[in-house]
């Protein structure tokens, strides 16, 4: 099973097609707007995080949408930055509602078992997110179980308030698909104790919390982890299953294709101009949209690309777009600030052979 599958971002490239790129970690989009919604839900304006964190107006739609996870992080960052709340990861996880994540809840709505249900979150996790986050279900079999969900971003303050929330988001989900109130006997945070924890330990109902941990980890008892599914249908299950695992060898095998953001085609518009012009130069391209050439570097770096490598990029679609048009190849060299046909020759034959493209 193969299906095409839509990313938001620019990646570092801009110009008005769609073009393959190297695989970075990505996200389903259900779980962007399920974060959005729950930082929304616990006093943050959702319109203006979205923004900052450089969203575009219009978000990818469709069962197979994703986006790159850095998004994730940068929104985060953003929450952490408007509250001290310690409770922020659970309270915006308590806004998650069955269906919200799609596929990987009806996953976990057909397992066997709520034990069952945590290895499916494990062995599709890609479904959801692709970043070499850590979740694991270990124990069991008759004894208490010890759920791991550690989030590794690189930024330890956002790395503990996401993990808090994916956790506690598996908890949420566990509770609703065993029709029934289920108490942790352990929580433990990464996160250091807050002044006042009672709060943190009752939203997530657990009988003992610890903080500084290592890993952010839940234990379930013997008797919740056994418990089975009322709602679950085991045919159905398995359907789900041989679906799920068919989206992710598509993820794996199949190119990330890229939708520019409002902001890059901007950017890119700006360039292609200055090409035909001849007088590209970064500190121009910072002049038109109204940034200093510091600046437009930082932005640069936070979309993980560099100056020469947009501008290749930029080259690369208006070549392709005025090729198509039957300009000859003298043309096409003096509109994009190629200094012959040879140097035009030249990247059209990288660019064939460049498997980014």
């Amino acid at each position: 099973m193969t299906e095409k599958t839509d990313t938001l971002g620019d990646h570092g490239r801009a110009g008005p097609h769609e073009r393959a790129l190297p695989q970075r970690p990505t996200a389903h989009v259900s779980a962007l707007r399920l974060l959005l919604a729950g930082l929304e839900g616990t006093g943050g304006d959702g319109v203006a995080l979205a923004r900052r964190a450089g969203l575009p107006g219009r978000m990818p739609a469709g069962d197979s949408a994703r986006v790159p996870t850095e998004f994730l992080s940068r929104l985060w960052r953003l929450g952490l930055g408007s509250t001290d709340d310690p409770c922020l990861g659970v309270k915006a996880a308590g806004h998650w509602r069955f269906g919200r994540l799609q596929l990987m809840d009806y996953l976990v709505g057909n397992a066997l078992t709520l034990a069952e249900a945590i290895r499916l979150m494990e062995q599709y996790s890609a479904l959801v997110n692709t970043a070499p986050n850590e979740i694991r279900l270990t124990g069991g079999a008759g004894r208490p179980g010890t759920v791991t969900y550690q989030i590794r971003s690189g930024d330890p303050e956002v790395d503990a308030v996401a993990s808090q929330y994916a956790l506690a988001a598996v908890l949420f989900r566990a509770r609703y698909v065993a029709g029934r109130e289920i108490r942790p006997l352990h929580i433990g945070l990464t996160s250091g104790a807050p002044v006042r924890h009672r709060e943190l330990a009752d939203l997530f109902g657990a009988r003992r919390i610890d903080f500084d941990t290592e890993t952010t980890t839940m234990t379930l008892a013997p008797a919740d982890l056994s418990l089975p599914l009322p709602d679950a249908d085991a045919r159905l299950g398995a359907v789900l299953r041989q679906h799920a695992a068919g989206l992710i060898a598509a993820q794996a095998s199949s190119p990330v294709r890229a939708v520019p953001s409002p902001w890059a085609d901007r950017l890119g518009r700006v360039i292609a101009a200055q090409l035909a012009g001849g007088g590209l130069s970064l500190p121009a391209v910072a002049r038109a949209l109204a940034l200093s050439p510091r600046s437009l570097q930082r932005r640069l770096a936070e979309e993980g690309t560099t100056w020469r490598g947009l501008v290749d990029g930029v080259r690369h679609d208006r070549a392709a777009a005025l090729l198509a048009q039957g300009l000859s190849r003298k043309e096409v060299a003096a509109r994009l600030g190629f200094g012959d046909t040879r140097a035009l020759r030249g990247a059209l034959r990288r660019w064939r052979t460049d498997p980014a493209r």
